[in-house]
This record gives C-alpha cells, sequence and structure tokens, in this order.
C-alpha cells in the first residue's frame, strides 16, 4: 500500500466533489445572495453536520475503522464482519430514536440553537422548514461512513472518495430542476441534501455487498469487540460533540450580528475548506488504516516513517493553498460567487473572513494528520483534551472580536483555535516519542519557509499585472483569476524545486514507492 498514492485516489476525487460543491455554492450565492433564506439554509446544513461528527466521519471513524482494521489484519474478513454487524445493528437503532427526537422538538430547539432569528422571523421559519428535510440526512450518511470505513480497510479508497461527488452532482440535479418549484428556492437545496446523504450510502453499499462485506441486521451481542468500540467511542463522542458544540456556539454568536454574517461565514468557509478536504481529510482518510495496520502488527519504525511522509507531503500541498487564500482572497470569492444576488459589498465581507479563516489552515492539516495517529493507537481522549483547550480560546476571542470585526473576527478566532489544537497534538506525540524531528525534517522545513516566502512575492507581483483585467468582463475577469493562480501554482513547484524543499525527482519517489 501507498500512502502518497493513496492520499492522490482520496484528494483526486475529493477535488470533483469539492468543484460540484462550488457550483453549488454558485448557485446559492445567485439564488439566495447573502439574506435570511441564505442564513437559514447554513443552519439546516450545519444541524445534521452537528450528529454527523458522531455518527459518520468524526467519533464513528475514529472508533470502528482502526478496531474493523485490526480484526481484519489479525483475524480475518469474516470476524471482521460479524463485528460490523453488531455495530449496523446497533447504530440504526440509535439513528431512529435521534431522527424522531429531533423531528418533533424542532420548533422548540431552532429557537434556542440561533436566538438571534427570533428578531428575524423569516429567518426562523426558514430555518425550522429546511432543517425538517435536511436532518434525515444524518441517517443515509452515517451508514455511508460504516460501509467506506470497511472499504477503505480493504484499500478500496476510489469508490469511496468518489461517492461525495455523487451527492453533490444529486444535490446540482435538484436544484436545478425544482429551484422554481417553491416559494423559496431554499427548499431544492434542502430537499437536494437529503437525496444526497441516500445516494451516497447506496454508491458504497452495492461495492461493499462485491467485496463480500455486505452486513445483515443481527441480535446484537455485547462481545469484547463491540465493548472496546463503545470504550473508544465515549470519549472520541465527547471530543466530536465538543467541537461541534463549539461551531453552534459561532452560529449562536453570528445570529446576533447583522444578517448576512452567517452567509459570508458559509461562504469563505466552503473556499477554506476546499483544499483542506482535498488535503487534510485525505490524507486523514488515507493514513488512518495504513497505521492501524502497522500499529497493530508492532511495526512501530514504519509507522514513524508514515506518519513523517504523511506530515511532509500535506504541509508541502497547503503551505501554498493558504498563502493563495490569504494573498489572493478578494479574485476567488470574486471569481466563483460574485452574480446574481451575489454584490461587490458580499464579495469584500466574504474576501476578509476567508482571510481570517486561512490564517488556520495548515493548523487544521496538521490535527487531521495528529489525530490519526492518536485514533490508530485507540487513543481518542487526547484529542478530547488538546480540542477543548482549542475551543476555550475560540469562544473566547469570538467574543472579543466579533463587535469590532463582526464575522472576521470569528473566522480569525477559529484559526488561532486551529493552531493552538495542532501544537498541543504535536508537543504530545513527541513527548510520547511518536513525532521526531529528524535532519530531513527540519531541512524540509526551512526550505519550505523560503519557497512560500518567494511565492508571496510572486504572487503579488503577478496580481499587480493582472489586476486592470478584472474590470473588463466577467469572462476576462475569471479568465485573468485563473490564469494567476495557475502561473502562482506553477512558480511555486519551481520554487520549490529550486530550493530543494521537495525535488521533481522526490515526489516520483514519493507517489511510486511501496510503504
Amino acid at each position: 500500500m501507498n500512502l502518497v498514492r493513496s492520499i492522490a485516489t482520496v484528494g483526486s476525487y475529493t477535488i470533483g466533489s469539492r468543484l460540484f460543491g462550488f457550483v453549488r455554492e454558485i448557485l446559492t450565492a445567485s439564488f439566495l445572495g447573502a439574506g435570511g433564506a441564505a442564513d437559514a439554509l447554513v443552519v439546516a446544513i450545519k444541524l445534521p453536520s452537528f450528529f454527523r461528527r458522531l455518527f459518520a466521519e468524526g467519533a464513528f471513524n475514529a472508533s470502528f475503522v482502526p478496531l474493523f482494521a485490526g480484526i481484519l489484519a489479525t483475524k480475518g474478513k469474516e470476524e471482521a464482519r460479524t463485528f460490523a454487524e453488531q455495530i449496523l445493528t446497533l447504530w440504526v437503532g440509535a439513528l431512529f430514536v435521534l431522527i424522531l427526537c429531533v423531528e418533533f422538538f424542532l420548533p422548540t430547539l431552532m429557537p434556542l440553537l440561533v436566538p438571534g432569528f427570533k428578531d428575524t422571523p423569516e429567518r426562523l421559519y426558514y430555518a425550522i422548514e429546511f432543517s425538517r428535510i435536511t436532518f434525515p440526512f444524518i441517517f443515509f450518511i452515517s451508514l455511508t461512513a460504516l460501509y467506506s470505513g470497511m472499504l477503505n480497510s480493504i484499500d478500496k479508497f476510489a469508490i469511496v472518495a468518489s461517492s461525495p461527488m455523487i451527492g453533490n452532482m444529486a444535490i446540482l440535479g435538484i436544484v436545478v430542476v425544482f429551484y422554481d418549484k417553491f416559494t423559496s428556492s431554499g427548499y431544492a437545496f434542502a430537499w437536494g441534501v437529503m437525496i444526497c446523504g441516500l445516494l451516497q450510502w447506496l454508491w458504497v453499499w452495492i461495492p461493499a455487498l462485491k467485496e463480500g462485506v455486505g452486513l445483515r441486521f443481527v441480535w446484537p451481542r455485547f462481545d469484547e469487540n463491540v465493548k472496546n468500540f463503545f470504550k473508544i467511542l465515549a470519549p472520541a463522542a465527547f471530543g466530536s460533540g465538543v467541537v461541534q458544540i463549539n461551531l453552534f456556539i459561532g452560529a449562536f454568536i453570528a445570529s446576533w450580528l447583522p444578517t448576512g454574517a452567517i452567509s459570508y461565514l458559509n461562504y469563505a468557509d466552503r473556499l477554506n475548506q476546499l483544499p483542506l478536504s482535498v488535503i487534510g481529510v485525505a490524507v486523514s482518510t488515507a493514513l488512518l488504516p495504513i497505521l492501524s495496520r502497522q500499529i497493530r502488527s508492532g511495526a512501530w519504525e514504519n509507522a514513524r516513517q508514515t506518519q513523517a511522509q504523511a506530515l511532509e507531503f500535506s504541509m508541502f500541498l497547503t503551505l501554498p493553498a493558504a498563502l493563495a487564500l490569504i494573498f489572493l482572497a478578494q479574485p476567488f470569492v470574486m471569481m466563483v460567487f460574485e452574480r446574481g444576488a451575489f454584490t461587490e459589498q458580499d464579495t469584500c465581507a466574504t474576501a476578509l473572513t476567508l482571510q481570517a479563516l486561512a490564517v488556520g489552515l495548515p493548523a487544521y492539516v496538521l490535527i487531521k494528520v495528529f489525530s490519526s495517529s492518536f485514533f490508530a493507537r485507540q487513543d481518542t481522549l487526547t484529542p478530547v483534551y488538546t480540542a477543548c483547550c482549542g475551543i476555550i480560546v475560540d469562544i473566547g476571542l469570538s467574543i472579543a472580536l466579533m463587535g469590532g470585526f463582526h464575522q472576521a473576527g470569528i473566522a480569525f478566532a477559529t484559526a488561532a483555535a486551529g493552531w493552538v489544537n495542532a501544537l498541543l497534538l504535536g508537543y504530545i506525540l513527541w513527548r510520547k516519542g511518536h513525532l521526531s524531528f529528524d535532519m530531513h525534517l527540519k531541512k524540509f522545513i526551512s526550505r519550505m519557509i523560503l519557497t512560500c516566502g518567494g511565492t508571496v512575492v510572486l504572487l503579488k507581483s503577478l496580481q499587480f499585472i493582472v489586476q486592470p483585467l478584472f474590470s473588463k468582463g466577467e469572462l476576462m475577469r475569471d479568465l485573468s483569476i485563473t490564469g494567476l493562480i495557475s502561473f502562482g501554482l506553477l512558480g511555486f513547484l519551481f520554487l520549490a524545486h529550486l530550493m530543494g524543499a521537495m525535488r521533481f525527482h522526490q515526489l516520483k519517489h514519493m507517489f511510486f514507492a511501496r510503504t
């Protein structure tokens, strides 16, 4: 199994998914702008996303994948499948209870989650209406996570990585066909989200059947494996819950800001999520099952080398992305969103928010890499402690900065909290002897600093040259920004080779070598 090639596989499909996701956001900006319905739709998507971290990619993945991969490596496929069937039965029961409770109490819950919406009844009404439609998404995406964890553990990364792209395509199809069939086009987006979850589950369920890991409902038995799952799940769920509570606190705080602030945060986050998903999620998705197998089989040195390679490769990709989002924020936002109901004023507000968020982009990718190391060792408690420290920083800074800087202050608080979390995780790994800064890594860091400095100079010079073209019409604007990004990327690769941070032959070796 090659780590970098697995990352590339997951990342390439994630790029496709994010491109379709951007089209979705472009349609949202064009149809809804940054008004009340747009704010309500953001909240309606955040609500199932909160539980997604518990029942799907977050706590569930951190608990299920290491155990399933470890059982698979030591006891075989049949034992691993038996374990998965126990979890499936328990998980489906819990999901049904959750969905029924939330749907019934939603009119009471929503004013508590976003109290600022009570001053704008239209936002509150749409938030409740849209959430009723989007919330069942959590059922299907949780089943998707279960089957995805099994497929990733047998190195079927491509199938899993392509499922979000299929989901985003479904959302686009629903929106394009039905956007004018409702009193608000937000309803079309909400239905698209729910159907997205259904298709993603079907996309991984059918290949799982073909690979011999199809699951049946069984009478649950709390054997040793199931008990271990819940022992690991408890702190992981608490940690994921704390992080998601923090996100809701951000929405809670932002709900008191003028209409549009939540939408600005959402649009900026969508741009920031592109490199985070392509790099951070791809690295953690590929890294977790590989590390779990190596650690379970006692290959400690291989595990350290795998982690070091993931760290180096992810920073090589993340740092230029962060620089581009910081120094080219306004052109990015202008090209992607500024059309229809999305105005020039919206572009300026979103760009400032994006710059603040992008400061924390490298930190959140580091969190993905470092957390995978803890999860592979079945330690889900340490990331909880570090996440709590980050959340304290986030809440404190959000309250302190929101008055003067509005949503940009909240975004900067999120970035600062990310760095606190990442540095604490790295320090603990280093103290435990699981992370070492050898001479090779130190040279890489120093050379990357020089490469990034040169890239900043190049980006600002290129922007100065093409800036006059931005006012020559939408097509010329978009082409000039695309050219600016492309030449900036090529310049970074050339500087990285020249400085010795990452030479072309090293990239080739990392991609084709086996781990």
